[in-house]
């Protein structure tokens, strides 16, 4: 074997310095993936070197292939080396490396020296040839136990990795992902147990519910410790976390934005401190509120000329039993106010305007105070409507009567006012006398019950209606003077007749009047024609007598021919008079009865 020169040997430390530190690079790629992925880029390198080597080599023939074999390896350590330099960025080992590159050149001058020299070039080429393939094994080895190394670190960072996921998808599979929120509150990598608990105190320092009165005022607030309120949402999350897939949990982790989850609770709470709660607060204290007012029918409106609806007014006290069930309804519901006036928990009126019964009673009072009669009464107008009828209605449940007696009294007063009949009268003879005659069976006079039980009738039907009272007599004309213009006037103190007819005289003769020897004297007065007829028969005590005209104006006392005298007029009816009758010439007495009809004015008077 041949001995090896100085500088052999100081070249082969260099070489054995660069495998140590080509090793120790191979260690750190252990502690280091990355350097492990250097080391594989570096293989391209390590070819292009073997390349080059092969090309030198194959010119100097088969013999020196051993050598290039030699020189590749450890040309693949120097560029392991080297890539292990750059990546472990350990700048001294690259002089070892540098150095042992020089001494493989070296080596290769020396053979293709030996190759142009002398045979005793080439012995020395070939134990250069051994010593290197030497070299080249210990390098091999180190390089072998290096890539073990990466592998072991690859395989070592893909088991952690394993071990991570797997942690990841245990923990998740009992922790919500990470971010999540539920109404509004954090829940993120929180077990259940925790999400409930936070969420539940969360409600409970939150959660308000206001009462709300009439005017939107509050009149309350109720918080969940006062009624023992609990808010339990295990099994609504159970949901959320049953359906996390907990394998795309690392898809979670690095989500900027969270997911939101609404989930319905019910809570519980205790009934009887709530009833308590509102009872103390005085909600349902009468006293301190005002009761509703049922709808009514008002007073007769004399401006509108009808009754009309007052409309229910509605209290400030509370129905105990809706508000409590109104208020647990918005507890369970999670509500944050609750308008109780909107959820009709106000007493109200139990009579409304809207109240049909009370309706129907409006419409018939109005129908009755809507009666409007215009009476026409003796010539004078007189108009009966609600403004006085109202005052004689009398309500009995849902029966509307009057009260007769004011009705009565009503047509009395307008009788009084008005008939003519049995008053004294001024009247002006054809002589020019004025005289004040007393009044007989003569004028207008009002039938006072038959006109009352009319006019009742009329006003329960509401009639609108124009009218005359029912009259027992009536005048020959309407008005306080009621004679007229047309009438006969019996001058007894004369014994003279006239027949006016629109105020003509048309006719004028002597008669003969009761005898006033025996007391039958005709009596002063106006009076009117009961009735006319023809070929009556005149019968008294001691009389019985035909006559062609009959003409009664009071009484049994008339006007009638009486063809058994022979003179009229003078003083005859002082001695030799009538009973009482005018007795007139046959055709006077046709004349007139021609004339006359029922009604028509007679005036006796003496003067």
């Amino acid at each position: 074997m041949k001995k090896f020169t100085k500088d052999e040997i100081e070249k082969d430390a260099k070489s054995t310095s660069a495998d140590q530190k080509s090793g120790e690079a191979a260690s750190n790629v252990k502690q280091n993936p990355e350097s492990a992925e250097t080391a594989a880029n570096a293989e391209p390198s390590q070819e292009s070197t073997e390349t080059a080597a092969n090309t030198e080599l194959n010119q100097e023939g088969t013999e020196t292939a051993a050598n290039t074999e030699s020189k590749q390896e450890s040309t693949e350590a120097a560029a392991n080396t080297e890539s292990n330099q750059e990546g472990t960025e350990t700048t001294d080992n690259a002089k070892p490396n540098q150095e042992g590159l020089e001494a493989d050149n070296s080596e290769k001058q020396k053979l293709n020296e030996g190759v142009d020299g002398s045979s005793d070039g080439i012995q020395k080429a070939d134990d250069g040839q051994n010593e290197i393939s030497e070299k080249g094994d210990v390098v091999k080895k180190r390089h072998k136990k290096g890539r073990i190394a990466a592998v072991l670190l690859v395989m070592f960072f893909v088991i952690a990795l394993a071990f991570a996921y797997g942690r990841g998808v245990y923990y998740y599979k009992r922790s919500f992902f990470p971010q999540l929120e539920v109404n509004g509150v954090s829940c993120g990598n929180m077990s259940l147990q925790e999400a409930a608990d936070k969420i539940q105190q969360w409600y409970a320092d939150n959660y308000r519910l206001k009462l709300l009165d009439r005017e939107g005022e509050e009149l309350m607030e109720i918080l969940p410790s006062d009624v023992q309120m609990v808010f339990p949402v295990e099994e609504e999350l159970s949901k959320i976390l049953e359906g996390q897939n907990a394998y795309r949990w690392f898809i979670y982790v690095f989500l900027e934005e969270g997911e939101t989850r609404e989930i319905v609770i019910s809570p519980q709470y205790d009934m009887a401190k709530l009833q308590r709660l509102l009872e103390q607060r005085g909600l349902f204290d009468v006293s301190r509120g005002e009761a509703p007012q049922d709808a009514y029918i008002s007073e007769y409106q004399e401006e509108l000329k009808q009754f009309v609806i007052v409309p229910e007014r509605e209290g400030t006290v509370l129905e105990q039993e809706t508000t409590i069930a109104c208020t647990a309804e918005a507890l369970t519901g999670m509500q944050d106010s609750l308008d109780l006036y909107e959820a009709g928990c106000f007493k109200t009126a139990e009579i409304t305007a809207d109240n049909e019964q009370l309706k129907r009673r409006l419409e018939a009072l109005n129908r009755v105070v809507g009666t409007c009669i215009t009476y026409d009464w003796n010539g004078a107008q007189e108009i009966l409507d609600g403004e006085l009828i109202h005052q004689w209605m009398v309500l009995d449940g849902e029966e509307i009567t009057l009260d007769e007696e004011q009705v009565a009294a009503y047509v009395a007063q307008m009788a009084k006012e008005y008939d003519t009949y049995g008053k004294k009268r001024k009247f002006v003879t054809t002589s020019g006398l004025t005289l004040t005659l007393p009044s007989g069976a003569y004028g207008w006079k009002t039938n006072r019950s038959a006109e009352t039980e009319a006019l009742i009738e009329l006003i329960l039907e509401g009639a609108v209606t124009e009218r005359e009272p029912i009259y027992t007599s009536e005048g020959w004309v309407k008005g306080e003077d009621d004679i007229g213009d047309s009438y006969v006037e019996i001058n007894l103190t004369d014994q003279h007749l006239y027949l006016y007819i629109d105020g003509e005289v048309v006719l004028e003769t002597d008669f003969v009047s009761g005898n006033a020897a025996n007391g039958n004297s005709t009596p002063a007065g106006v009076f009117g024609l009961t009735y006319k007829t023809r070929n009556a028969v005149l019968r008294g005590p001691d009389y019985e007598t035909p006559v062609s005209y009959w003409m009664p104006f009071n009484g049994n006392i008339g006007m009638h021919d009486a063809t058994w005298r022979r003179s009229f007029g003078g003083d005859i009816y002082l001695t030799n008079g009538s009973h009482g009758c005018i007795n007139l010439p046959l055709k006077m007495a046709k004349t007139i009865y021609e004339y006359m009809s029922t009604g028509f004015p007679v005036i006796c008077y003496y003067y």
